[in-house]
C-alpha cells in the first residue's frame, strides 16, 4: 500500500533535506553534468586524469557520495544496463545544476590548502649537517622531477585530448600543474648547488641553532 499525506510528506522532506556538500561532491556533480553518469565511469576518469595530483583525495567513497547525493536532491538516476552488470545512470537535478553553477561562480576562492611533510621537514633542514641537508634537498628535487615528468608524459596529453574536443580548462590545469614542479626543480637544484658550494662549516662539527623566541638552543647533531 502507498504512502499518502503526511507519510509522503515525509518521505519528501527526508530525500530533499540539506547536505554540506563537499568539494569532492562537486567534481562528481560536474562529471555528471559533463556526461560521465555512472559511478564506475566516475572513478574512471578521476584515476585516468590523475585529478588526486590536485585534490588530495581518494575518491574511495563516489558510490555512498552518489547516493548521498540524490537522497539530498541534487541527482536522479535510472538504471542502465552494461552487459550482464546492472549499474546506474546519474543526471542532474534542477537542485544539482543550482548548487554546481554556484559552487563555481562564487567570488571567494577559497586558501590554498598544502600539506606537504617533505617542506615540512626542509623548513627544519637547519638541525641537520650540510650533507645531509644536501640529501633532503636531492630527495625532494627527485620527486618534482618524477611529478614532472608524469605531468609531461602522461597528464598533458590527456588534457589536450580533452581538449580535442571542446574541453579548454582541463589542459590548463595540468599546465599550471607542470609549471609548478618544473619551479619547484629549478629552485630546488639551485638551493642544492648552493650548499655544495658553502664552506662556511664543516659537516661533522655541530653548530649551536638559536630558534628566536626559545629558551636556549638547539645542539646539532655529531
Amino acid at each position: 500500500m502507498g504512502r499518502t499525506g503526511p507519510a509522503r510528506a515525509a518521505g519528501q522532506a527526508r530525500n530533499n533535506r540539506s547536505v554540506a556538500v563537499k568539494p569532492s561532491s562537486y567534481v562528481i556533480l560536474a562529471l555528471v553534468r559533463g556526461g560521465v553518469t555512472s559511478g564506475y565511469a566516475i572513478r574512471r576518469f578521476i584515476e585516468e586524469q590523475r585529478m588526486d595530483l590536485f585534490w588530495a583525495t581518494t575518491f574511495a567513497q563516489i558510490y555512498p557520495e552518489l547516493a548521498e547525493l540524490e537522497r539530498a536532491g541534487y541527482l536522479v538516476h535510472q538504471d542502465d544496463p552494461q552487459g550482464a552488470r546492472q549499474r546506474r545512470a546519474y543526471a542532474l537535478t534542477p537542485k544539482g545544476e543550482h548548487a554546481l553553477l554556484s559552487w563555481l561562480r562564487r567570488s571567494r576562492v577559497p586558501p590554498r590548502e598544502l600539506r606537504d611533510e617533505g617542506l615540512l621537514r626542509l623548513a627544519f633542514a637547519d638541525l641537520l649537517r650540510r650533507d645531509d641537508a644536501i640529501k633532503l634537498v636531492r630527495r625532494l628535487r627527485q620527486r618534482s622531477e618524477d611529478t614532472l615528468r608524469e605531468f609531461r608524459e602522461e597528464v598533458l596529453p590527456r588534457g589536450e585530448a580533452l581538449r580535442s574536443v571542446g574541453l579548454r580548462f582541463p589542459v590548463e590545469v595540468c599546465r599550471l600543474g607542470a609549471a609548478y614542479h618544473a619551479r619547484v626543480v629549478e629552485h630546488l637544484a639551485e638551493l642544492e648547488a648552493e650548499l655544495r658550494n658553502d664552506r662556511s662549516s664543516q659537516d661533522g662539527t655541530p653548530r649551536h641553532v638559536r630558534i628566536p623566541g626559545a629558551r636556549g638552543g638547539v645542539r646539532l647533531p655529531r
